[in-house]
């Protein structure tokens, strides 16, 4: 249900992995994510151009499939959070998160109340087994709330600023972090290296798991070793344009071969 697969995962400290879906969204990814062993898929809104109903097509197919999709919004605002929440979503990711009210607006979003101030509406309310408290606890217990640490000021308030038993992991921006670091795109230097462990050191003080962007296996073995296990990959387009140029030089290469064989 919701994120409960993703929540277990993360808990258990197995390994975990999904896309962002930025410029690149169509429903029937869903599926080939699942298909291909992926366990959850962020939904870009503070980048992408994505409309809320077909953000609420996705989570709807999502939770048809229990496919877990996260919201990334494009702030930490009451008003945004609710709209959001109400599109069905199995959890959101905060970006830039640096200050405690972006996470008091969030938790009063995300949250009916006694907890936080969320009025129940929204085209997913129809997903809810019941709308009496013990429906609203189920749902809420199985969303999957994320702090996303881009900036030296977010690594700062850490870790006082996650410590919230309802918030439930941490998760790196490397390369806004690299900008605020006037580091860009340096993703080996060694400052920016240790930031991002300092993040994960501070997560697991206060039992979040902590995740990070990955580009290649080069970064991916980097990061596992360093204790890492839950990753998101970039955008389906990058995935496109790498396949693209692999089946380019492949046929480029064979071509090459058969006509020097003629010769």
């Amino acid at each position: 249900m919701l994120a409960s697969s993703l929540k277990t995962r993360l808990r258990n400290k197995l390994y975990t992995v999904g896309p962002t879906l930025t410029s690149h969204a169509w429903a029937g990814q869903i599926e080939i994510f699942q298909k291909a062993g992926m366990h959850f898929a962020l939904l870009d809104f503070e980048h992408g151009s994505h409309s809320l109903p077909m953000a609420e097509e996705y989570c709807r197919i999502g939770r048809l499939l229990d496919f877990p999709i996260i919201i990334r919004p494009e702030t930490s605002q009451y008003h945004v959070i609710r709209k959001y929440i109400d599109m069905g979503p199995a959890g959101l990711m905060i970006p830039w998160t640096e200050r405690p009210e972006q996470l008091e607006a969030l938790r009063d979003g995300v949250f009916t109340p006694p907890r936080g101030r969320r009025g129940p509406g929204g085209p997913s309310i129809g997903h809810n087994r019941s709308i009496d408290r013990a429906g609203w606890d189920e749902i809420e217990k199985n969303l999957c709330l994320i702090a996303q640490i881009e900036s030296p000021a977010g690594i700062a308030a850490l870790p006082g600023l996650i410590d919230h038993d309802w918030l439930d992991a941490t998760m790196l921006g490397p390369y806004d972090l690299a900008l605020n670091m006037d580091l860009c795109w340096q993703p080996n230097h060694p400052d920016l290296l240790a930031a991002i462990q300092r993040v994960h050191t501070q997560s697991a003080k206060v039992g979040k798991p902590c995740g990070t962007v990955t580009y290649d296996r080069a970064t991916t073995e980097y990061w596992v070793k360093r204790g890492f296990h839950f990753f998101i990959y970039g955008d389906p387009a990058g995935m496109i344009a790498a396949e693209c140029r692999r089946m380019v030089q492949e046929v480029k290469e064979l071509s090459e071969l058969h006509a020097a064989a003629l010769k």
